[in-house]
């Protein structure tokens, strides 16, 4: 996956023919990676390109203005995991580093809110002592950090551990979670770990990310259902590129769960995520028979499609379709603007 960074013809031409009418105009984004960089790292994830420079809420709404022309657009601002910066252990400094970077973009920017990376390899008290210095909004957190090989068969607790869910909830914060195993969120262990968080902790706010990472919609299909009377429990659509799984959202939880996000900066990558089997792949120019490469577009315009179909199938309103994009953000961080 290689970025780019302007829209061309074809996709200047998508947004005004198909979502220019729909997208609202302010939003905030859910799932927006902020970082410093650090230079002469390659992380082999295709960031490699951008890590090693500063991304700042400037950059960002430069980017998003060429993606979505004449919007207000803030949002949660999410940290990186050590491990696309290229860091084999997760510190106390390399976690300040980053933070105190996303901090002091939220600060900058009324529309954004910071969060900070954790790991089970921090200390609770450093964790509560820099939500409190910097003050944070939420936490974010990644499988990557668990001890389990592969990490991506790790349970919750395993990169989430409870003692940071207590500090979530003590502070009114949210937590973003990209839940991992081979079927997400039709997982029983999954579904176990967040009813009993949500459950335990209701002043925490709980974001699934990537749809409680549905990428592929039958999954969403089989588990969304196992997290009714939870309402604390809120869902992303950071690059989601099946229209099922935000469906399934709305039909079993409501609109009022669902939280427009993007992956920023994936947005500025052409391809999208497809289901097939029971499982989902990225397709980009570089799968493309050479005559095809140019007819993809930025992941950000086909995720934006996926929301549009999904409000269409659930038949939203106008009103309901400014919630996804922006107030139900906004009433969770406590923002206004």
């Amino acid at each position: 996956m290689i970025p780019a960074i302007q829209s061309n013809e074809i996709e200047r031409e998508i947004f005004q023919r198909e979502l220019n009418s729909f997208v609202p105009d302010k939003a905030l984004d859910a799932h927006a990676h902020m970082w410093a960089g650090i230079p002469n790292q390659k992380n082999g994830s295709g960031l490699s390109p951008w890590i090693e420079k500063d991304m700042t809420v400037t950059l960002f709404h430069d980017l998003m203005e060429d993606l979505i022309p004449g919007r207000t657009i803030g949002g949660l601002l999410l940290a990186l995991p050590m491990s696309i910066h290229g860091m084999p252990t997760t510190t106390p400094d390399s976690v300040t580093f980053q933070a105190e970077h996303i901090a002091h973009q939220a600060e900058s920017d009324s529309t954004c809110k910071s969060t900070m990376f954790v790991s089970p390899k921090l200390n609770p008290d450093f964790i509560r002592q820099e939500v409190k210095r910097l003050n944070i909004g939420g936490l974010k957190c990644y499988h990557t950090e668990s001890d389990r090989n592969p990490t991506t068969d790790s349970d919750i607790p395993e990169f989430l551990p409870e003692e940071f869910v207590r500090i979530a909830d003590e502070f009114g914060l949210t937590v973003t979670l990209h839940m991992v195993k081979p079927r997400a969120i039709a997982d029983p262990s999954n579904q176990h770990w967040v009813r009993t968080y949500c459950k335990k902790y209701p002043n925490m706010k709980l974001i699934l990310a990537h749809a409680a990472r549905c990428f592929n919609p039958v999954w969403a299909i089989e588990g969304i259902a196992s997290l009714k009377g939870l309402p604390n429990v809120y869902f992303d659509t950071a690059a989601i590129g099946e229209v099922g799984s935000c469906e399934a959202i709305i039909e079993h939880l409501g609109h009022d769960r669902l939280l427009w996000g993007t992956d920023f900066p994936l947005t500025h990558w052409r391809g999208r995520y497809v289901a097939y089997g029971n499982n989902h792949c990225w397709t980009g120019p570089e799968d493309a028979h050479d005559d095809k490469q140019d007819l993809y577009v930025f992941h950000g315009l086909e995720q934006l499609r996926v929301v549009k179909q999904a409000a269409w199938h659930q038949r939203l309103s106008d009103s309901q379709v400014e919630d996804v994009f922006f107030n139900n953000l906004a009433s969770l961080l406590g923002m206004a603007y």
